[in-house]
C-alpha cells in the first residue's frame, strides 16, 4: 500500500483518494479468547496473541493482502485495493485456508497446552476504499455492504475452524475450491436472507 502511495502521480505521495472499487473482505477471530485471556497471566497472553498475529499478517501480505485493522482478538483485511487484482476472491479464500492451516502449527507452542480456533467469513463486492477519518488521523479502509455481511458471516454463521464465503465470493472460487452449501440466514441488520457456503479445501488439480 506504501508503494502504491508513492508511485501514484496525484496524490503527491500523501493522501489516496475514496474510489469504488471490487474487493474481496475477510474478518477473522479468535474462538473462546476473551475468556482463555481470564484463566492465563497478561504476558502469556500478549505474547500467544502477538505469535498468532505475526503469522496471520505474513500470510495476508504473502498473497498481497491489505492488513485493515486489529479488532481485540481478531483482524480486517480485504483484497483488490489498493492493488487491483482479478483473482481478489481466490486469494481472499486461499488466505483463509493458510490462516486455518499456521493457526493449527501455533498451537503446540500455546501455553498449558490450550487450543486456539478461529472463525472466518469472507465477502466479494463494490466497496468504498480510501483514506477515511480526520485531518489528525486517517485510516486507509474500506466501507461497505460488502464490509458488514463479511463480518455477519464471521460473526453469526462461522463456527470455530471454518471459513465462510457469501454467496458472491462462491461464485467467483467454485472452479477452485470445494464449498458445501449451508441453510439460507438472515444476518442481523439486514432483511434478505443471504446464502452462504462453507469452504471445504482446495479442489485437486
Amino acid at each position: 500500500m506504501v508503494e502504491q502511495i508513492i508511485l501514484e502521480p496525484k496524490s503527491g505521495g500523501v493522501d489516496m483518494v475514496t474510489d469504488e472499487r471490487e474487493v474481496t473482505v475477510l474478518f477473522a477471530d479468535l474462538e473462546g479468547f476473551t475468556a482463555l485471556a481470564e484463566e492465563l497471566p497478561a504476558a502469556d497472553v500478549i505474547r500467544m496473541l502477538n505469535r498468532v498475529f505475526e503469522r496471520m499478517t505474513e500470510v495476508i501480505f504473502s498473497l498481497e493482502g491489505t492488513l485493515d485493522k486489529f479488532r481485540g482478538d481478531g483482524l480486517m483485511a480485504f483484497f483488490g485495493a489498493p492493488l487491483i487484482m482479478d483473482n481478489h476472491a481466490e486469494r481472499a479464500v486461499e488466505a483463509a485456508l493458510q490462516m486455518q492451516e499456521a493457526l493449527q502449527e501455533l498451537n503446540p507452542q500455546n501455553p498449558e497446552g490450550r487450543v486456539l480456533r478461529m472463525r472466518i467469513g469472507i465477502n466479494s463486492g463494490s466497496v468504498v476504499v480510501g483514506d477515511i477519518g480526520s485531518p489528525q488521523r486517517k485510516d486507509y479502509t474500506a466501507i461497505g455492504d460488502v464490509v458488514n455481511t463479511a463480518s455477519r458471516l464471521e460473526s453469526d454463521v462461522a463456527r470455530a475452524g471454518e471459513v465462510v464465503i457469501g454467496e458472491s465470493t462462491w461464485t467467483r472460487v467454485e472452479p477452485d475450491f470445494d464449498c458445501e452449501p449451508l441453510g439460507e440466514v438472515r444476518l442481523k441488520g439486514k432483511e434478505k436472507r443471504v446464502q452462504p457456503f462453507r469452504v471445504t479445501g482446495r479442489k485437486s488439480s
